[in-house]
């Protein structure tokens, strides 16, 4: 709720119109009602939306906010990753939960693991909006997704552990041609956004960005 209620998190360009969205890590569902809401500013083409979120306590906020808001989505009880499995979520106060044993926790969830290919399922959609909140699963995700992508793709989200993940990361745009930027860097936390080639005309506010030099 701090990050969208109080600053702005996740950049929306509404000159992108996507059919699909997709919120992993979509703790109570804000950013979904935020992109349904800028959505429908712009256009009365329908979009589908799609939830992924581990903690119950969460999901059940979701299902309480979105008839409130006329929305409808998909829900996925897990998180994303890059391979199918379950793994132990660390259950922590308000957004502090995730896959990291390392702090105090209050519980465990043993969780299923999905791949975006299962969230975007059976949706025909060529543009989609992707934002990524997974408690440092991204980049496993966006290994497995963004060679065989061809489609207008939008990505915001966060990167953690940028120390050792940055050079990673960046590899995987680089390599495909996508265009990349971080939007800021705190300690060993990063906020970025990318997308495809075919995505870049779309986007006004990327048209500035240097697209990165493929290896």
């Amino acid at each position: 709720m701090l990050e969208l209620g109080v600053r702005n998190t996740y950049d929306l360009d509404l000159d992108f119109q996507p059919e699909l969205v997709i919120d992993a890590g979509g703790n109570i569902g804000l950013f979904t009602l935020r992109a349904a809401a800028g959505a429908a500013s712009v256009s009365k083409a329908p979009v589908q939306f799609v939830i992924v979120e581990p903690l119950p306590r969460n999901i059940a906020q979701i299902e309480k906010h979105l008839p409130l808001n006329h929305v409808k989505a998909r829900l996925m009880a897990g998180c994303l990753g890059g391979t199918h499995r379950s793994i132990p979520f660390y259950c922590r106060e308000a957004i502090d939960s995730s896959f990291d044993p390392e702090k105090p926790y209050l519980s465990v969830l043993d969780v299923p693991v999905f791949m975006l290919s299962d969230a975007i399922g059976t949706s025909t959609a060529e543009r989609m909006l992707i934002k990524l909140d997974i408690e440092g699963m991204e980049v496993e995700v966006l290994k497995q997704f963004v060679p065989t992508e061809r489609r207008a793709v939008y990505v915001v989200g966060e990167l953690h552990n940028y120390q050792v993940n940055s050079s990673i990361f960046e590899a995987i745009f680089r390599d495909q041609g996508w265009t990349f930027e971080y939007r800021s860097i705190s300690h060993d936390h990063a906020l970025f956004r990318a997308c495809s080639p075919a995505a870049l005309p779309l986007l006004t506010s990327m048209a500035s960005v240097p697209t990165p030099v493929q290896a």
